[in-house]
């Protein structure tokens, strides 16, 4: 079952890393960013970065970072709770940063995933990313990274006038 259209996503604040550390554990482990680099995300917030958040009663359940420097975007992170797994958040996330990126003028989505993680591939194939490449080793216990992309169209940012 998916709720994608209406699941609320809201921009991260400060207050929000200790819980976003919190789940980042929970569902990346050995690989999980800790409260500073939460934070250092944080910092380049708007400039090069986008952080959203998807919370429930008991605090963030999902959230995703986007990182845009000129013509490209890549998200950096998207994260969901395992009990929220399969419920649609992971796509909701992606594309609320995929919107942002055009917004900023991004005409690229890249990021990256590991090859052994099935359910996040086809979530991503789903919303028009393909490989372009692999970095061979590239996560620990030496798993691959498989380098995805989308070409993006221009969006209006908010608020600017139609041509």
């Amino acid at each position: 079952m998916t709720a994608e259209a209406s699941v609320p996503i809201h921009p991260a604040v400060t207050d929000d890393v200790p819980a976003l550390a919190r789940l980042e554990t929970a569902v990346m482990g050995a690989d999980a960013w800790g409260e500073q680099a939460l934070a250092d995300e944080l910092a380049g917030v708007p400039a090069t970065r986008t952080v959203l958040v998807v919370e429930e009663a008991g605090g963030p359940v999902a959230y995703g970072v986007l990182r845009a420097v000129g013509q490209t975007a890549e998200v950096q992170r998207i994260v969901v709770h395992p009990s929220r797994q399969r419920h649609g958040l992971g796509g909701a996330v992606l594309r609320a940063l995929t919107v942002n990126a055009q917004r900023r003028g991004c005409s690229e989505l890249l990021l990256e995933v590991a090859a052994d993680n099935a359910p996040a591939r086809a979530l991503y194939a789903a919303h028009g990313l393909v490989e372009i490449a692999r970095r061979r080793g590239y996560y620990s216990a030496g798993r691959d990274a498989l380098v995805l992309r989308r070409p993006l169209e221009r969006r209006r940012p908010y608020g600017e006038p139609r041509a």
